[in-house]
């Protein structure tokens, strides 16, 4: 084969699998960062407080095969900070391809309304908790219920009704916890530092046991599990409604790590033309509380709406 073909194939091949031909350096890394930033204030999600925000450094990230997941591509990974060197979230883009934005962070950002970006404030950042478990030892609280809590506190301290009924947030999420039928997960992969047993339930179960809820409390409320829909999310958010998402994304703790997670969906975005859902994701602790995390559309699957009944 001539030299000049051979060139021309191994460009090919890299096209046509969605790879750039040489690795993309940290240099380029960095540059693509800021590329993602100026994406997002063109989506109106900086704002006057963020519009200072710097790349304050980048790596690439191998994901680790789970339970949950295949081991997938590679990514990249930018730590985000303020001029006086503040953590100031973090942005999750795509190895190779085109390098799409896929997952995104931005301190103190907890609510926004713009044409193509909206975010509800007020839903309680419950973050999940260790309990006893059966065995005596210490299980978390499990995304489904702390998620599950978080929503039912939003309408409480809407005052649309009392959900509440006077418990504290953590009474809350177990109080709706033991309506479940939670399974007890090994923490094989290392999610927690202490290696923590997990905590799962299934979204049809947390619609029975969030209807068994609000029939004993007298709480009318209309409660359904749909398939996820960029439509049917923002529809929601229009008029007012978080609701409760599944979903499998990146831990940000531990990001060549991912999983299966429930979490409140609170707003939506449109960034560089593809769909973001936002979250407040109870095992992601922000430094400002209430800071909604960004996740690509594409990881989400189902949607559990809970609407205040007419």
């Amino acid at each position: 084969m001539q030299p000049w073909r051979a060139i021309v194939v191994g460009l090919l091949a890299a096209w046509l699998t969605g790879c750039d031909p040489q690795p993309t350096s940290v240099e380029q890394a960095s540059a693509q960062a800021r590329t993602h930033l100026q994406a997002l204030g063109a989506a109106g999600l900086l704002g006057e407080a963020r519009t200072a925000v710097q790349v304050a450094s980048v790596r690439p990230v191998k994901p680790v095969a789970t339970r949950w997941s295949s081991a997938g591509q590679p990514f990249w990974w930018a730590e985000l900070k303020t001029p006086t060197g503040e953590a100031a979230g973090y942005l999750v883009w795509e190895g190779n391809g085109r390098r799409e934005l896929l997952d995104f962070s931005l301190e103190g950002l907890t609510e926004c309304e713009g044409a193509v970006a909206k975010a509800l404030p007020g839903v309680p950042p419950i973050q999940q908790f260790p309990i006893k478990g059966a065995d005596g030892q210490p299980v978390a609280s499990g995304c489904v219920p702390t998620a599950g809590g978080s929503l039912m506190a939003y309408w409480s301290n809407r005052g649309t009704f009392d959900w509440q009924a006077d418990d504290s947030h953590e009474g809350l999420v177990r109080r709706l916890r033991d309506r479940l039928p939670m399974s007890v997960i090994a923490d094989a992969e290392g999610y927690t530092d202490g290696k923590m047993a997990l905590a799962g339930a299934f979204p049809d179960a947390l619609v029975a046991g969030l209807r068994a809820d609000a029939a004993q409390y007298r709480i009318p409320v209309d409660i359904r599990l749909v398939s996820y829909s960029d439509q049917g999310i923002r529809t929601e958010i229009s008029e007012g409604r978080p609701a409760l998402l599944m979903c499998n994304v990146l831990v940000p703790r531990k990001p060549e790590l991912s999983w299966g997670h429930a979490v409140v969906a609170v707003g939506y975005a449109e960034v560089g033309g593809k769909s973001f859902v936002g979250v407040i994701d109870n095992f992601h602790v922000s430094r400002q509380p209430g800071t909604v995390r960004w996740i690509a559309a594409d990881r989400c699957s189902h949607l559990v709406l809970v609407r205040p009944a007419k």
